[in-house]
């Protein structure tokens, strides 16, 4: 594995991506399969074999998005280094596009309620956390035009009411960040969103 840190740079993603999908691509690809059964029987089967997978997408991207606050907030609080590897450095920034894959994950939950009711007669309970970390996110996202000039860790901007947390708390969001980075268990990073946040 790359390391995260050099003496004069930092990783634009120190390994989350690796754990996630497009979330709307991949759901999208799930329902065409359910949906193409005719029977209700049969669409009640496959969603129900899907929901496990379907939870897991749902809650790396949330991961992935605390995730990406939490490296923001680490490697803000290191100076002004270098930022490797940003794949949006030098895009056109397109506030619109920026948004709508975050926008999407947050109007999902509504659907995952009434899907898992209408075919597993279960309530999919939405933890009012993840829809405040997608918030932040796009926030972060649009504050940030989409990183497609962000060179460096002076050019980060973090989101209002995300703050930098004393050494002992970054030493926590470090290793806490090291360790999903490892077990692929992006969420886990919920335990440390208090750290940054409220």
């Amino acid at each position: 594995m790359v390391t995260e840190t050099t003496e004069k740079s930092v990783l634009f993603d120190p390994g989350f991506a690796q754990h996630t999908t497009i979330l709307s691509l991949s759901l999208n690809y799930i329902y065409s399969e359910i949906n193409s059964f005719k029977n209700f029987g049969q669409r009640k089967i496959k969603f129900k074999m899907s929901y496990p997978q379907i939870i897991k997408m749902v809650d790396n991207n949330v991961g992935f998005c605390l995730g990406s606050l939490l490296w923001a907030v680490y490697i803000k609080s290191l100076g002004d280094l270098k930022i490797e590897g940003n794949p949006c450095l030098g895009d056109t920034f397109n506030k619109e596009e920026s948004v709508e894959e975050v926008d999407f994950s947050i109007k999902y939950f509504d659907q995952l309620q009434k899907d898992s009711k209408y075919y597993l007669s279960t309530n999919y309970g939405t933890n009012p956390q993840y829809i405040k970390i997608l918030e932040l996110y796009k926030g972060f996202l649009v504050e940030n035009k989409n990183f497609v000039s962000t060179k460096t860790t002076n050019d980060i901007i973090l989101p209002e009411g995300i703050k930098i947390p004393d050494s002992n708390g970054l030493e926590s969001i470090h290793s806490k960040i090291q360790e999903v980075i490892k077990t692929g268990k992006l969420l886990d990073l919920l335990e440390v969103f208090g750290l940054i946040y409220g």
